[in-house]
C-alpha cells in the first residue's frame, strides 16, 4: 500500500510504501519523515461532493408523465374519477420538477459541456422550453375546467393531445440526453 510521508525539516511529500532513506530536498534521514493519514471522508460530505441533480430531477417528470398519461387513459375507458385525480396531480408534480429539471440540465450543460451550442443542445433546449409551457398549459386547463374528463367535448381532447406532446417531449430528452451520456463516456 502506498502511503505519503512528510518531510518535518523542509516539508517534502513522499509516496510509497517506507520513507526514503535521505530527503532528496534537504537531506534528512528517513527518521525525520511521519506517515500521513489521508483525510476520511463522511458519507454525507462524499454524496454531497459527488451529487449530480441533474440525473436525480430528470427522473421525475420521465416517470410521472408516462404513469399520468396511463391513469388518464384508465379514466377514461374506466370511468373511475380517482385516476383522473390522480394524473392531475401527477401533472402537478410534474409542474414543480420540470423548472428544476431545466435549470439543472442548463448547469450540467454548462459545465460539463462549456456551454457550446451544438445541434443536440439547441433541441434539447427547445424540447424542454416546450415541456415548461406545455406543462403549464395543461395545469391551467385542468384546473379551471377540473370536470373536463367526465364532460368530454374539444376541451377533453386538447388535454389529452397536451399529455400526449409532454410524453413526446420527455421521450425525445431522454433519447439525447442518452446520447449525451454515451458521448461522455466515451471521452472518458
Amino acid at each position: 500500500m502506498v502511503t505519503k510521508w512528510r518531510c518535518t525539516v523542509c516539508g517534502y511529500i513522499h509516496e510509497g510504501e517506507e520513507p526514503p532513506e535521505n530527503c532528496p530536498i534537504c537531506g534528512a534521514e528517513s527518521d525525520k519523515f511521519v506517515a500521513l493519514e489521508e483525510p476520511k471522508v463522511s458519507l454525507l460530505r462524499e454524496m454531497v461532493e459527488l451529487f449530480e441533480p441533474h440525473p436525480v430531477t430528470v427522473h421525475f417528470p420521465n416517470a410521472l408523465l408516462p404513469t399520468l398519461a396511463l391513469f388518464v387513459f384508465i379514466a377514461l375507458v374506466s370511468d373511475i374519477g380517482s385516476f383522473d385525480t390522480a394524473a392531475f396531480y401527477l401533472l402537478v408534480v410534474v409542474l414543480c420538477t420540470v423548472p428544476i429539471t431545466f435549470a439543472t440540465g442548463l448547469r450540467d450543460w454548462k459545465r460539463k459541456f462549456d456551454g457550446q451550442m451544438a445541434a443536440i443542445f439547441k433541441k434539447k433546449i427547445v424540447l424542454a422550453s416546450t415541456l415548461v409551457v406545455l406543462t403549464i398549459v395543461t395545469v391551467a386547463i385542468r384546473t379551471r375546467q377540473p370536470e373536463l374528463m367526465q364532460e368530454g367535448g374539444g376541451m377533453m381532447v386538447l388535454y389529452l393531445v397536451l399529455i400526449l406532446l409532454m410524453l413526446g417531449c420527455v421521450t425525445l430528452l431522454g433519447h439525447y440526453g442518452a446520447k449525451l451520456m454515451r458521448a461522455l463516456i466515451d471521452r472518458n
